[in-house]
């Protein structure tokens, strides 16, 4: 054999050689954000509560401060399908991390110990720490000091949430604290009379009280709090999902500058207290768990 054709055999063999070795080797991982806008479809976990996101009583329609949040943030990126599957709240991490969802909505607020977990979206809302009382707030709750110093007094609130943490913090006893795994139990044990405040983010008690649907029940007013319960309340993605998340902070930028975030917030009851600050970022509420 000539050297001409030896380097062309040399050569078809080499073409031979890569394309078994590239049949051998696994393809490249659609990454979720490839796969959401491939299908324009996204699913999101939400913990059945209003204002964040629950089911229309009669329609089973899914609204809320997140549902809309989110359909108008992805409205101009593509995605036009948004499934929200329902969860307790104390599981919505844990689903996001398991894969059940492909991000998690549902007044999740942005700690430094929740960022070592997820990636955050940015900052959507505004809240502090509320209590909802029987009428006429007869015990005369106006604070966590109060909770604390009145060794009769139990309060109750949602499993996992920042209130249990933000009140054991301000000297309220865990064996006082009942922890519930949604709203529903703990409003039902509030009038049962096993606790004597059922203490949420501001913002949820804002939607639990709108109208008239609870004429026996109010909020604390005042409730002093410290400022170590203001919180900020953000969409969490996987942190393998930056891409995604991106993306979804995308739109997101475009409903808070084009003043459709001031709309949405008034469906729901929200006004300038519960508003992010001009220029505060996820990374600097996370700090260096970002």
């Amino acid at each position: 054999m000539n050297f001409r054709a030896r380097s062309a055999a040399l050569g078809l063999a080499c073409i031979a050689y890569a394309a078994i070795i590239g049949s051998l080797l696994p393809a490249a991982a659609e990454t979720t954000k490839e796969r959401v806008l491939k299908d324009g479809r996204i699913v999101i976990g939400i913990h059945n509560r209003a204002p964040w996101g629950y089911k229309k009583e009669g329609t089973g329609e899914l609204v809320g401060w997140h549902p809309d949040l989110l359909r108008a943030a992805f409205a101009d990126l593509g995605v036009k399908q948004i499934d929200f599957e329902v969860t307790e709240f104390g599981a919505l991490i844990p689903g996001l991390m398991a894969g059940r969802f492909d991000a998690v909505a549902s007044g999740l607020s942005i700690t430094p110990e929740r960022c070592k977990q997820v990636a955050f979206g940015g900052p959507d809302l505004k809240s502090d720490d509320a209590a909802v009382v029987l009428a006429g707030n007869p015990k005369a709750i106006h604070s966590y000091a109060d909770l604390a110093a009145k060794s009769d007094l139990i309060m109750g609130g949602g499993r996992g949430s920042n209130v249990i943490k933000n009140a054991i913090t301000q000297g309220v006893p865990d064996d006082r604290i009942l922890q519930f795994p949604d709203i529903e139990t703990n409003i039902a044990a509030l009038r049962a009379g096993r606790i004597d405040a059922a203490v949420f983010s501001s913002p949820t008690v804002i939607g639990l009280l709108a109208g008239s649907k609870s004429p026996d029940l109010e909020r604390a007013n005042p409730f002093t709090t410290g400022d170590s319960s203001i919180s900020y309340i953000a969409i969490a993605f996987r942190k393998d999902d930056g891409d995604l998340r991106d993306l979804y902070d995308k739109g997101l930028a475009k409903v808070m500058s084009s003043g459709a975030i001031a709309t949405i917030m008034a469906k729901y009851g929200f006004g300038p207290a519960e508003a992010v600050p001009t220029g505060l970022t996820t990374a600097q509420l996370c700090g260096s768990a970002n």
